[in-house]
């Protein structure tokens, strides 16, 4: 009979056992897995949140964001105002946020360098050059699209304002067979390439 009763309760003990034997129970409800390619969500218009009737100052707000690499971090942003709670509390990213940012007043550029030329509308990037693209890459701090190209030419290095975002600016130099484009973001972007006969296009996401 003891026999028996042991070999039940080993064969029901996997049943009542956590799925990470390594969180407390409470972490396995709070820790989330989370993937490395963000969520495709519509852009932000207005969001309103109504005050509770007894709030009167306002001391922090929370932002919970997702990262381009589809990582998540939570940031604290200090107020300490007195409010109005009959009037509700309002987040937008509008047309007027791009006044803070320069770059974003203007929606295209170009920059021509001759054998090369650039040009910029809204997210996408064109250029245009019979060169041969030898490669491209990224660099960070600033972000940096670097593209390489085909050519053995000896100039000085030549830097023109694209101002248009994300695009900020292209600088071309020149590194013994090759010269290498520069492109300079206003922040960390995703890029697709696609080249078709002498046009290349960018698109920052």
């Amino acid at each position: 009979m003891k026999f028996s009763l042991l070999v039940s309760l080993i064969l029901l003990s996997p049943l009542v056992a956590r799925e990470n034997p390594f969180f407390t129970p409470a972490d396995s409800k709070a820790n989330k897995v989370t993937s490395n390619i963000p969520d495709t969500k519509p852009p932000l218009g207005t969001v309103n949140y109504t005050l509770p009737d007894q709030a009167r100052i306002l001391k922090e707000v929370t932002f919970t964001i997702q990262n381009l690499d589809g990582s998540i971090e939570t940031r604290k942003m200090e107020i300490d105002h007195s409010i109005d709670w009959h009037r509700p509390i309002s987040i937008s990213q509008g047309s007027n946020a791009s006044s803070a940012q320069p770059a974003a007043a203007n929606s295209a550029s170009s920059a021509d360098f001759g054998f090369i030329r650039f040009n910029t509308k809204g997210k996408h990037l064109t250029i245009k050059t019979a060169d041969p693209l030898v490669r491209h890459f990224v660099l960070s701090d600033p972000s940096r699209i670097v593209l390489d190209f085909k050519r053995n030419v000896t100039f000085k290095e030549e830097e023109k304002i694209l101002n248009a975002a994300p695009y900020l600016k292209v600088t071309l130099g020149n590194h013994a067979k090759f010269i290498r484009a520069t492109i300079t973001l206003d922040g960390r972007y995703r890029y697709s390439l696609n080249k078709t006969g002498d046009l290349i296009s960018i698109t920052c996401k």
